[in-house]
């Protein structure tokens, strides 16, 4: 089973400048989550973290923060690092 099937992000509707976690994080869906389960393997292994964020209310601030501070690993906002490094190659 595959799960890569996010819309498009539209970086503009992205926060510019997102605050870091401690001031969101208690209200994202994966809050009280083990964290292990944001660090998959494989992409592959993402399904479970992918759908935390599917439901999650503020997963623009999440990528944000990820994109703007370069988080190589893990599953942010919606994204594995796979996806990310798409996102940010075309922001570059």
């Amino acid at each position: 089973m595959r799960i890569e099937r996010f819309p498009d992000v539209d970086l503009n509707a992205l926060p510019p400048d997102p605050t870091p976690p401690d001031f969101w994080q208690d209200r994202a869906a994966c809050f009280g989550v083990d964290p292990d389960v944001f660090f998959p393997i494989s992409e592959e292994e993402a399904g479970p973290a992918l759908m935390f964020c599917g439901v999650c209310q503020i997963r623009e601030e999440c990528l944000a923060w990820a994109l703007k501070n370069g988080e190589r690993y893990g599953v942010w906002g919606g994204l594995t690092e796979q996806r990310r490094r798409r996102v940010a190659r075309r922001v570059a």
